[in-house]
């Protein structure tokens, strides 16, 4: 997440629809915690058919998904 000083001022959390490991709703609570928004936003992707290791099970759309995520910041 990009941070100011202790808090997130923002993040953005990506999660496999098949993770075993991390549920999507865990991960859904996580970036409401972090991001202190109530509603799902665009600090939240799940990207279907992926497990646990979406950086190594769909390289190319996580790595375009961080870099938007960077330029919008």
């Amino acid at each position: 997440g990009i941070r100011s000083s202790s808090s997130v001022v923002d993040c953005r959390i990506v999660v496999g629809s098949e993770d075993k490991m991390s549920h999507p709703n865990q991960a859904l609570e996580l970036a409401r915690i972090m991001t202190g928004v109530a509603s799902e936003s665009d600090c939240y992707k799940v990207v279907e058919g992926c497990g646990h290791a979406v950086p190594m099970e769909a390289m190319r759309l996580w790595r375009e998904d961080v870099l938007n995520f960077l330029v919008r910041k």
